[in-house]
């Protein structure tokens, strides 16, 4: 019998059944939704295990023991540095050619998305593979910077449990191993450096994006995955986003301050 995530009826109909949620929600007239099936739009979105896109293997497979047994040490981290030294190590075992395999998997899995949204979710995904390595990279070797005294959100000791498990649970169909590539570079984004595991920017079916405004990050589909095994939503410090996040919406919020601030002075100075 199959362990595959995606091979459950159960869990292929309630990942339809978010995306549906999604599409409902932030599609809207003059926004082209994507022509890829729903599993695999919810699998890009928010489940790195249902989207995992390592196909083959380079560099050899990693034994499940091992992710386990790292895992139990960055969830005892008790620094963001200290976490820091942990997933550089980590990742070091890993070279470009995995990096690569990664974005030519993703670019595989949205051949058939429209050209313009494909683009631009592909820009967003290339800042999370690559990007997300050389910052890692940058930082493990320059030192710490003070905020690495600091200990890592709450939610990296349970986020690391989940990886030992998504791993445990993928290792039993194939080699597990740029899954938890994928999941370091993600715990490293959210727990190391504070920000959401998909870059500011990323767009999402309807026009919507991860966005940034007055020093907190927002996600439209943030709540919408929190009952979904393996997800990365339920860790992330990304709100969820109470007006749209379309990216002409940022200039409706600077208007919406200046107004405010307008108001605010005549009140306050001019009343």
């Amino acid at each position: 019998m199959s362990h595959g995530y995606l091979e459950n009826s159960g869990d292929i109909m309630r990942l339809r059944m978010i995306l549906e949620r999604v599409l409902r929600l932030f599609g809207r007239e003059g926004h082209e939704t994507p022509r890829a099936g729903p599993d695999e739009i919810c699998a890009l979105l928010i489940d790195p295990f249902a989207g995992d896109l390592g196909e083959g293997t380079h560099g050899g497979s990693v034994p499940v023991e091992a992710i386990r047994t790292a895992c139990r040490r960055m969830q005892g981290a008790a620094t963001k540095g200290e976490l820091l030294h942990i997933i550089a190590g980590e990742v070091g075992a890993f070279d470009l050619h995995d990096l690569e395999a990664m974005n030519a998997g993703f670019e595989r899995k949205v051949a058939s998305l429209p050209e313009d949204y494909r683009d631009r979710l592909l820009a967003s995904v290339r800042e999370e593979i690559f990007g997300a390595h050389h910052r890692l990279v940058l930082l493990s070797r320059n030192g710490a910077a003070p905020s690495m005294d600091s200990p890592p959100a709450p939610a990296h000791a349970a986020y690391w449990a989940m990886v030992a498990e998504a791993c445990t649970e993928k290792a039993r169909e194939k080699d597990p191993r740029y899954l938890y590539l994928k999941y370091l570079l993600s715990g490293f984004a959210m727990f190391v450096l504070a920000e959401p595991a998909h870059p500011v920017g990323t767009p999402f079916p309807g026009g919507q994006i991860v966005d940034e405004w007055e020093g907190a990050y927002l996600c439209p589909v943030r709540d919408m995955a929190d009952d979904v095994p393996f997800a990365l939503c339920p860790y992330c410090p990304a709100a969820q986003s109470n007006e749209p996040t379309f990216p002409e919406m940022r200039a409706r919020r600077l208007e919406r301050r200046r107004r405010e601030s307008l108001a605010n002075y005549w009140t306050n100075y001019k009343g």
